[in-house]
């Protein structure tokens, strides 16, 4: 008979550790290239929220107006404030996007809300809030450890809330509030994986006053305008007869 030729048990055993040990360093690197794309998605993730968050946070401060709103009870609160015990930071702002053409007001009420952890951010589509709540809550950023919020007045002091106590304490119960806004804004932010971040805007210097005097300038001009270029009465007569004669 023919001797068969074949792989003694020894050899075999040495294939499939050697085998075992090329499969274990390719599972090693592959599990390696995941964990490190699960990290960086994830700090992507939170960077883009934290993104998010200064993007609205400059909006919404930069585009405020001094108009006072109603609350659920109808009672007027001011433009902007930090004495809601809801939230870290009350105000009303201009530029509300209405792409559809809807019939409302270009003005939002928004409300920034710190719980300990989390920063959110809630608005009303009414600047005056009815009895029904209908305000839309968006979380912004999370594993927020701090958020603290300063003032800058007129003559250039920083403060902690605003309005002002004195302003408060001057104020005529019930009646609307008419308090000035502050001339900046500084927000500290702390954050677990991005540490400090100190931010400060500065409000818009709107001046009634002076914006209706530029209208009123604006409107004699145009009418100025209109006059010298309607011809007189007597050149259009003389005129005429010259072409009926």
């Amino acid at each position: 008979m023919k001797r068969v030729a074949g792989f003694t048990l020894m050899e075999v055993l040495i294939a499939v550790a050697i085998t075992a040990i090329i499969g274990l360093g390719v599972w090693q690197v592959i599990h390696g290239v995941v964990t490190s794309r699960d990290r960086v998605n994830e700090l992507a993730e939170q960077f883009d929220g934290l993104e998010k968050t200064m993007l609205f946070l400059e909006r919404d401060i930069t585009q405020v107006v001094n108009r006072p709103a109603r609350d659920l009870y109808g009672d007027f609160q001011p433009a902007l404030t930090t004495r809601d015990d809801g939230f870290a930071l009350m105000l009303t702002r201009q530029g509300w996007r209405n792409p559809l053409g809807l019939r409302r007001s270009n003005l939002q009420r928004v409300g920034w809300e710190y719980t300990g952890d989390e920063l959110r951010r809630r608005y009303w589509p009414n600047v005056d809030q009815g009895q029904e709540d209908n305000s839309e809550d968006v979380l912004l950023l999370d594993q927020v450890t701090s958020f603290k919020l300063r003032f800058l007045d007129e003559q250039g002091n920083w403060h902690d809330d605003w309005p002002l106590n004195d302003d408060l304490a001057s104020a005529d119960p019930g009646a609307r509030p008419d308090f000035p806004l502050p001339k900046g804004i500084e927000i500290t932010l702390e954050h677990k994986r991005f540490g400090k971040l100190v931010r400060t805007f500065a409000l818009p210097d709107f001046d009634a006053a002076e914006a209706q005097g530029e209208v009123n300038r604006s409107s004699e001009a145009a009418t100025g305008t209109g006059e010298s270029q309607q011809p007189p009465a007597g050149n259009n007569s003389a005129q005429q007869g010259a072409g009926q004669s």
